[in-house]
């Protein structure tokens, strides 16, 4: 879990857990003017999640499709974090037209991010474990986003067939691909984005790739510059980590 006062919290990918309502998995009893929810879904439990219209923040676990459609129609939702889904189709979710921040982990059966162009406005975006996408050209839509993230889980790699897409949103201050890999260009195209200031990565790359991109963007703050300065490689950086 992030410690609160990470740069994840500061953009809003993650909630801070410590804050939020308690921990529920069903509506019977909630007031329908609660402004922040924390939900598991349990079978049908979700059913009427579409008549909190006031609801703003929404932490929901397990969602199925019929959910999904549900929180399409929370039209002052701000901050939406979805944890584990089966759903295949999540456009209904352009419904929330105050969606700010977006954060959905396990969208494992999602095929296609088409649906990203139709969102509103946000500021912020993460998708992990999406392993059926490779292509984030879709992502070129996202003109406010200004944290975004592409990551794999714990235990699964997310393989996208280039980050030459990212190039096209020039606005961005953060960007987190912990345990994403590019089958193309590797760290490449991020010599583009002369805003960004914040990333997350694997050790997926070299040492000559780490140091091409802090001399492209020498306001980045990434781990790997000063643990390769410190230690001389990445191998050497990886096995200091381990000895402590």
């Amino acid at each position: 879990m992030t410690k609160p006062g990470s740069i994840r919290h500061r953009y809003r990918i993650e909630p801070d857990w410590n804050d939020l309502p308690e921990h529920t998995n069903t509506l019977q009893g909630i007031s329908r003017t609660e402004v922040r929810l924390r939900f598991r879904r349990e079978k049908n439990s979700h059913r009427g999640l579409r008549e909190f219209t006031e609801l703003k923040e929404l932490v929901i676990f397990c969602p199925n499709q019929d959910a999904i459609e549900e929180i399409g129609q929370l039209q002052s939702l701000e901050f939406l974090y979805i944890d584990e889904t089966r759903a295949t189709d999540l456009s209904a979710l352009t419904g929330c037209r105050s969606l700010r921040h977006l954060t959905i982990k396990g969208g494992t059966q999602v095929p296609s991010l088409m649906w990203v162009a139709d969102l509103p406005p946000l500021e912020s975006l993460l998708l992990e474990n999406f392993k059926k996408i490779t292509d984030i050209t879709p992502l070129v839509s996202l003109s406010t986003v200004k944290a975004l993230g592409i990551e794999g889980s714990m235990w699964t790699q997310q393989k996208l067939d280039s980050f030459t897409p990212l190039s096209g949103i020039p606005q961005l201050e953060a960007l987190f691909i912990t345990n994403c890999k590019p089958t193309s260009a590797g760290l490449l195209p991020l010599h583009e984005l002369d805003n960004l200031r914040y990333l997350e990565c694997a050790a997926f790359y070299t040492e000559d790739e780490f140091m091409a991109l802090q001399k492209a963007l020498p306001q980045l703050s990434c781990d790997w510059f000063v643990r390769i300065r410190e230690h001389g490689s990445i191998k050497a950086a990886i096995k200091a980590s381990i000895k402590r």
